[in-house]
Formats: C-alpha cells, sequence, structure tokens
C-alpha cells in the first residue's frame, strides 16, 4: 500500500514538473500561459490578497498591546 501511495506522489510530482516547465518556457518565448478570463482570475486573487493583509495589519495594531506586544 505505502508502494501505491508514493507511486502516486511521484506521478503527480512529475507532472507539476512538466506543467512548470511548459510554462517557463511558453513565458520566455513571449505567450500566454493563461487566458485573458485567467490572467483576470490571477488579477483579482492578487487585490483580495492585498487587501486582506491590509485589513490585518490594522486589525493588528489596535489588539498588539492586548495580545502580548510582539
Amino acid at each position: 500500500m505505502i508502494a501505491l501511495v508514493l507511486a502516486m506522489v511521484v506521478c503527480v510530482a512529475l507532472g507539476g514538473l512538466v506543467v512548470g516547465f511548459v510554462a517557463v518556457e511558453a513565458r520566455r518565448d513571449g505567450r500566454q500561459v493563461l487566458t485573458p478570463e485567467g490572467e483576470e482570475l490571477v488579477a483579482s486573487a492578487r487585490r483580495r490578497g492585498e487587501g486582506l493583509r491590509s485589513h490585518g495589519e490594522q486589525t493588528r495594531r489596535p489588539t498588539q498591546p492586548t495580545v502580548g506586544g510582539r
């Protein structure tokens, strides 16, 4: 059973390496890796992440002395 799980992990890792290699080569050649919809989805996720980060910073400041002042 362990051999089966290890074989599956190896296959997934090799698949990830192949996808990564193809994406890097496409970027070097100037081709788009994602469709325009995919690019918009990534940009939206980045915007939301930055908004969450700034909200976390604002929340951390008032609670920091109460929690332990790290």
